[in-house]
């Protein structure tokens, strides 16, 4: 038996959703699902059965529903926190009844109780000092919203949950990836959907195959729910599980399946003429290699991960979008596009950040090998980037 296991994580777990609708096109199925935190709120809803449900569920949590007028609107993780502590220190905790009532709202308790799915999330008893896991077969009808709540009591930064005069808190206390609870269940495989969040990871007890999803980009910070940030998080997670299972390529960037394969076939071989023209001696390649730390790979392992890195290295210094899914031809396109932005622009903060690889990229086109070799040893990354916009533009 399949299951899917969701980690705790907070506002990341909008990230859940976007592997979600990626398992949905790839008609993967899973007998079983376990959760903790955010992990046990999506579980819910996807044992239920209803995507659109889960989406209308991300777009309405935001940091105004949650704080009111208190809430801040910045961005930054030291604000959140301080908007959180102050909470903390005059309420006890934020108070989650709004949030509660938008989960009550988007539970159908027919459609989970009668789901084929197995269920179960993992809380932790702070009156009584122990963990619960608990599957859906022993989750009263009318608890189960406690019990979801419960399992994502993010304390201290939410207050306690009450449930028959016990008081609970997160699932993350104890396991905030709970396969040995699916595996007591009965999996005999595991997609795990892993945060990378705050929270206790505890060690799988028996054998079993898992298959992880973990982001590959930065997510929001856990604790800013914000609509932007959200829908963020479900692109990454739609293009992370399609990576996974093979249907798309890249690590920070997203591209078609075969499409890195493309482009290095164009323009590897430019690529390397100009690289062994800028360096020109054995010495001097040597010393290169040995600050990019490739000294011991071979020329095949070599033109495979650092054309992708230098790829994707050179379309982060451009501000490419990393949510979005590219083909070779527009993502060089693309990255023309932002060069001749940078290279009219005069001195604004943004060119100051490229500076060096425009500098670089100058003085490839003027062929000026002589200030190229000068720099090569201090700007190893940046003399890369730059060699592929002049590959890509001149050559």
């Amino acid at each position: 038996m399949r299951a899917l296991v969701l980690s705790g994580g907070g506002s990341k777990g909008s990230y859940q959703i976007g592997v979600w609708k990626a398992l949905k096109k790839l008609n993967i199925k899973y007998d079983i699902i376990t959760g903790t935190s955010v992990g046990a709120l999506n579980g819910a809803l996807m044992t239920q059965g209803n995507y659109k449900k889960a989406l209308s569920v991300w777009e309405r949590i935001n940091l105004k529903v949650l704080f009111g007028e208190d809430a801040t609107d910045s961005e930054k993780p030291i604000d959140i926190y301080k908007m959180y502590g102050k909470n903390f220190i005059e309420h006890g905790g934020m108070d989650v009844k709004e949030l509660e009532s938008i989960i009550d709202e988007s539970i159908d308790k027919k459609a989970f109780f009668n789901s084929k799915i197995n269920y179960g999330l993992v809380t932790y008893n702070l009156s009584q000092k122990k963990a619960v896991e608990i599957e859906k077969k022993n989750i009263k009808e009318e608890l189960l919203v406690d019990y979801l709540m419960a399992s994502a009591t993010c304390y201290p930064a939410f207050q306690k949950k009450e449930i028959e005069g016990l008081k609970y808190i997160d699932g993350g206390f104890y396991d905030n990836l709970p396969i040995n609870l699916a595996v007591k269940m009965g999996a005999t495989e595991v997609i795990a959907v892993d945060l990378r969040a705050p929270g206790i990871k505890k060690k799988t007890k028996e054998k079993v195959s898992v298959t992880t999803i973990k982001p590959n980009n930065k997510l929001t910070n856990f604790l800013n729910f914000y609509e932007e940030g959200n829908l963020r998080n479900m692109s990454f997670g739609y293009n992370d599980t399609m990576k996974v299972f093979d249907k798309l390529e890249g690590n920070h960037y997203t591209f078609k399946k075969g499409h890195i394969k493309k482009n290095e076939k164009i323009y590897q071989e430019t690529y390397e003429h100009v690289i062994t023209q800028v360096l020109n001696s054995k010495t001097l390649g040597k010393k290169f290699k040995e600050l990019l730390n490739i000294t011991s790979k071979k020329k095949d392992e070599i033109r495979d991960t650092m054309f992708l890195m230098i790829m994707e290295h050179t379309a982060k210094s451009l501000g490419l979008d990393e949510t979005k899914i590219y083909g070779y031809r527009q993502f060089n396109y693309l990255l023309k596009k932002e060069l001749k932005k940078y290279l009219k622009q005069k001195n604004t903060k943004e060119k100051v950040l490229l500076k060096i690889e425009l500098d670089l990229y100058q003085k490839l086109k003027e062929k000026n090998y002589h200030e190229l070799r000068k720099k090569a040893l201090i700007y190893p990354i940046e003399l890369l980037r730059a060699i592929y916009l002049y590959t890509i533009c001149e050559a």
